[in-house]
């Protein structure tokens, strides 16, 4: 759990300003999209007497992950990948939201059939993989070869 949080953080890095994301998503924190998730009472409450803090960016990450980490298990296909290949899932679910994630539909046909090249290539013929950088790069190659990928 700790070494997928931490990969996520090192992509997304940290703000603690609220910014727009490529998505025009209004965010802060660890790549925390706000707009469409929304803030708790209690978070709020702690955001107009402190600020946004990294504590709380802490905590949102790992509720998020939790959040990731249980919609990534709804496919049949998660339980059978080794921790490399579910933290590209997870990974991308935290980029994309689920939605986006469910339209790499030939992307989850070759990873339900174990073809992981196929899957790999399916990433990269993607609007996501252009935009993603190195972050794309990394998931590309750590979801073909099973193995973590050093960030580059």
């Amino acid at each position: 759990m700790e070494k997928i949080i931490q990969r996520i953080k090192d992509y997304e890095g940290y703000s603690d300003k609220p910014y727009q994301c490529t998505a025009k998503k209004w965010t802060i924190g660890f790549g925390y999209n706000y707009e469409d998730r929304g803030f708790s009472v209690s978070d709020i409450t702690e955001i107009l007497a402190k600020g946004f803090s990294k504590e709380m960016a802490d905590r949102l990450i790992v509720k998020d992950f939790q959040r990731c980490m249980k919609e990534a298990e709804a496919f049949p296909f998660f339980k059978t990948l080794n921790e490399a290949r579910q933290a590209v899932v997870i990974d991308m679910i935290y980029q994309l939201g689920i939605k986006g994630f469910k339209a790499f539909k030939k992307m989850l046909d070759n990873l339900d059939k174990g073809n992981f090249k196929g899957a790999s290539q399916e990433m990269v013929n993607s609007k996501w993989y252009t935009q993603s950088g190195r972050r794309g790069r990394t998931n590309v190659q750590q979801m073909e070869t099973g193995v973590w990928q050093e960030i580059k």
